[in-house]
This record gives structure tokens, sequence and C-alpha cells, in this order.
């Protein structure tokens, strides 16, 4: 069976779709199908072949309005024309817009979605509009619609009355690293609170930058991510932290630091205010981490009542919280192997 992805940014990357397609992609390679994944050159270079998956990389616009929806476009005529995939497999609702093409041509097609796309925080109101008439005929033309949350299969049900698969996002067992790589950064085993995530607004920084700044504590702060096109926002976050030595910015964290970060913090704060399935919470959970979480449905799916939430974009509501596991490590060790049982045995 031939298998084509539509769209990616790149290969290696680590943003959670593409970490998605990376370890299911690689997995049914090695079982002997022919997977092919559509990516953006100007993220992943140039086409080759990564972990058996052979890599399309393609010319794209530039700017996160257009650069995604442009590339799927432009990845499903190139499929159309010149593939020769049984299954096409699109990803988030926006660019699916497309899937009816390789649909009409007589391929299977599947689109998973992860996450509601025009309830992000970066698109303004004629974005917005313009996902929503786009979520339409993603929801409306593919054979399989999957979702990653049980609450956006609610959400699909209600909505377009449209029965998905829901295939909740997975994570690999845990890799438990000594401090070695963040060492750098001058830190230690259990000295920091950890923030992972993309440095784009929906997914809160600035609220626990704000909130931590109202604490009294010797623990550092580490923020570690980065995002393309979103240098306003990066320099807001900057501007919220000057002057705090404790507050530190790793830039992206994959790998062997990802991991050592993950082994040996003190508490992993999730503050978004939007999200899929978070497949970096659940990767905390799966550490043994104690987790802090905006409250937003997906947040609270995910943690299963295995750690704490406060209520999303309350900074008052988050430094209380912090401040209370901060000061208590008897409530910080409370849920940490129930978590990790809980995520190794349903997200796998």
């Amino acid at each position: 069976m031939r298998i084509a992805f539509i769209t990616l940014k790149g290969l290696p990357y680590c943003g959670g779709i593409e970490k998605y397609t990376e370890e299911v992609g690689s997995r049914l390679a090695a079982k002997g199908y022919e997977v092919t994944v559509y990516t953006m050159r100007h993220y992943s270079g140039s086409s080759g072949v990564y972990r058996g998956m052979k890599i399309v990389a393609l010319p794209s616009l530039r700017g996160r309005s257009l650069e995604k929806l442009g590339t799927a476009f432009t990845a499903t005529l190139t499929e159309s024309i010149s593939g020769n995939a049984d299954v096409v497999h699109f990803h988030a609702f926006g660019p699916a817009a497309f899937c009816f093409i390789p649909r009409l041509l007589g391929r299977k097609v599947v689109v998973q979605g992860h996450g509601i796309e025009w309830q992000r925080a970066k698109w303004g109101s004629i974005g917005k509009l313009v996902l929503k008439l786009l979520e339409s005929p993603s929801v409306r033309f593919p054979h399989i619609l999957t979702t990653v949350s049980k609450v956006q299969k609610s959400y699909l049900a209600e909505r377009y009355q449209r029965e998905c698969v829901y295939i909740p996002t997975g994570v690999n067992p845990p890799q438990y690293e000594k401090p070695n790589l963040i060492r750098q950064f001058g830190l230690g085993e259990n000295d920091y609170i950890l923030f992972a995530a993309r440095l784009v607004e929906e997914k809160g920084a600035h609220y626990l930058l704000k909130a931590y700044q109202q604490l009294n504590t010797s623990l550092k702060l580490v923020i570690a991510g980065d995002a393309e096109h979103e240098t306003g926002y990066k320099d807001e976050l900057l501007k919220i932290a000057a002057a705090n030595r404790n507050i530190i910015f790793t830039g992206f964290a994959t790998g062997d630091l990802l991991c050592e970060l993950l082994t040996n913090c003190y508490l992993f704060v999730h503050p978004s205010e939007i999200e899929g399935l978070s497949t970096v919470l659940l990767e905390a959970m799966s550490y043994g981490n104690c987790c802090l979480v905006s409250d937003i449905p997906e947040n609270l799916e995910a943690l299963h009542g295995l750690g704490y939430s406060f209520r999303n974009k309350d900074v008052s509501d988050l430094a209380k919280k912090l401040d209370y596991l901060i000061n208590d490590k008897h409530a910080v060790d409370a849920f940490k192997e129930q978590a990790k049982t809980h995520v190794l045995a349903n997200h796998s």
C-alpha cells in the first residue's frame, strides 16, 4: 500500500503534527508500506529519505497566513498528477479543504483533525472566516475522518453530524536523562519550572511569564520553544522577562535536550488557550511530572484528573496555583506515578 501525508513543515521537526507523522510514518515504512511525506522546503531543506519515508520538499509562500494552505494545494496537485498513493492522508482541517481532488480521482482519503483551526489566536477576523468556510469541505469529503481528542469528536458530531474515529495522540516511553546538556543553561535537578511549546500566542507563555514575575521563588523558569513568523510575540516575551536572570529561553528543544528538561523539572506548566491533544503535555506526564494546565477541555482531557489546573488566561489564578505547588512538595508528588501509568497505558 502507498500512503501520502499532506502537509508538514518538515521532518525532523518539533511540532506535534510532525512528531505524529514521524512516529507513525516510520513504523508504516518499517512494515513495508511506501510512505511519502510532503513538506515545506524552507523548513525541511531538500527532498530525500528519512527513516524510510520519502520526503518531497515543495516551495511555498513564506508567511503564517498562506504558507500551509498554499503548500497543501501544491502538494495535493503534485500527488494527484504525478503521485500514485492509494491513501492520501491530510493533516488539519484548513489544508484538508483540497481533499476532494484526490477523492474525485478515486483515491482513498483520510483527514485527521488536530484542533479547531479557526479558533487559533493568530488569525484575525478574515482568517477565522476563511478557515470556518474551509472546515466544511475538510469534514464532508474524506472517506474517513479522525480526531486526536474526544472534545473535537463531539464538536464535529454536533456541528456536522459527522461520525469520526477517535485516535488519541501517542507518545514514546520516557527516556530519562541526568543533567548534562541543561548545565549550559545553569540548570540541574528539580530546580526549574518548565514550559515547552511553540512560541505563539495561543500557547500562553505570556501568562506564565507574568504569573512567575509575581512569585518569590528560587526555582528558575525555562521557556523551551521558538516559532517562525512570530518576532513580535517573541519580543513581547523577552520584554516581560527582562532583568530577571531566572527566566531562561533555550530555543527549540528536541532529542536529548528535551528528554533532559522533562526528566529534571520540578513542575511542568502548559497554559495554552487552544489545543488538539497536546503531545508535550502527555510526554511530561509520561515522565512522571506534576503538570499544571489551563482548564480548556482538551487539556483537562489529557490530564485525566491527574494533575492541577488554573482558569484559562487568568494570570492571578495561575500565580496562585504556582505558589501553592512550589511550597507544597507533597501536592507536587501526589499524582506523578498515576499520571505516568495512565499515559503509558492509554497513549502509547
